[in-house]
């Protein structure tokens, strides 16, 4: 292409090769059924000999919405939201939408910045997920789906039934003999550990044992945090004989860490995880409550993109992965 040759063919171009107005070009593209079939095969043949691709954003000055929706993720570096994401995506792309990801790191500014460039771009949906609940959206007309984030009761809302997951790794637990069980990870912001951590004590009350509060590690959903929890529980008189965490990443840094401190798992301590994505060459495998991806994003995709006002509340079961990091002990 010489330097004189024009670079972008536009709607003008168009118009100009097939003899009619920008208007009709720009009726043909976005709203075709207003036209007649000679022109719309017109200026398609126009169209088609120059692979013109329409601007999307101008496209959709002339709709209140596109074919785009976004997800606000609060943490990128977790594999479930990135396993999420995959899902999520193939959904949008077989259903011919954009998906739009948008790493919050649960920054107010940036989770506002996001929603305005949302709105620009005319966006059918926003899913919202783990995080606290900002105002930004409490009277906004965007739709909204929420994933494991309390928020207005208008907005749809996905979660997977942490209370019963919670309850089924406590069951398995007490089955092999444990009394001695801690929790970690328990971070009353957020409405994911809110209810772990409620489901750890109920769950553990409904087996008459004792709420020691030395065995509640607040942290976050991070390995990190398995770290500092392993380093925790070890510097107890009393110690754990099994650690619920609250997600498989803390369990994951505990694990590593206790290796380091050749303490093993499951011998001499027994670990369990939630989310069910740990990869399978992790050792030892840990025991998990696996969330099912799959329908829970198949269930977000719909809240935000069906027509109906109505929203929906939707909680996706969950069930429980026998692994190698957990031991029968004998009772005191």
């Amino acid at each position: 292409m010489s330097s004189n040759e024009k670079k972008y063919f536009g709607i003008r171009d168009i118009a100009k090769i097939a003899g009619v107005s920008t208007a009709t070009v720009s009726r043909v593209i976005n709203s075709p059924n207003s036209t007649s079939e000679a022109v719309r095969k017109k200026v398609m043949a126009v169209i088609d000999e120059y692979n013109y691709v329409p601007n999307q954003m101008a496209k959709n000055l002339f709709s209140k919405t596109s074919n785009s929706i976004a997800i606000f993720v609060y943490d990128m570096e977790n594999p479930f939201f990135t396993s999420l994401v995959k899902k999520l995506n193939n959904i949008a792309f077989k259903n011919k939408y954009t998906l739009l990801i948008c790493d919050t790191e649960n920054n107010i500014d940036k989770e506002r910045e996001y929603l305005n460039y949302c709105k620009s771009i005319r966006t059918s949906g926003i899913i919202l997920t783990e995080g606290v609940n900002y105002d930004l959206y409490s009277s906004d007309s965007q739709t909204i789906a929420c994933l494991d984030r309390s928020a207005d009761t208008k907005f749809s809302t996905v979660r997977s039934d942490n209370v019963k997951g919670i309850r089924m790794l406590i069951d398995y637990l007490y089955n092999l003999n444990h009394r001695k069980i801690a929790f970690a990870g328990a971070m009353d912001e957020f409405q994911t550990a809110t209810e772990r951590k409620n489901s750890y004590i109920s769950s553990l009350e409904s087996h008459d044992i004792h709420i020691n509060e030395n065995y509640i590690f607040t942290g976050h959903f991070n390995y990190e945090t398995g770290v500092k929890a392993l380093n925790y529980f070890w510097s107890l008189n009393e110690k754990p004989t099994a650690i619920v965490c609250a997600n498989d990443q803390i369990a994951k840094g505990l694990i590593m860490e206790a290796y380091k401190l050749n303490i093993s798992v499951p011998d001499d301590l027994s670990v369990v995880g939630f989310d069910g994505i740990v990869s399978p060459y992790f050792y030892p495998r840990i025991t998990t409550i696996e969330q099912n991806i799959k329908k829970i994003a198949k269930s977000l995709f719909k809240a935000i993109t069906s027509k109906t006002q109505t929203p929906v509340h939707d909680i996706i079961d969950v069930s429980i992965v026998i692994g190698e990091s957990c031991k029968k002990i004998d009772l005191e």
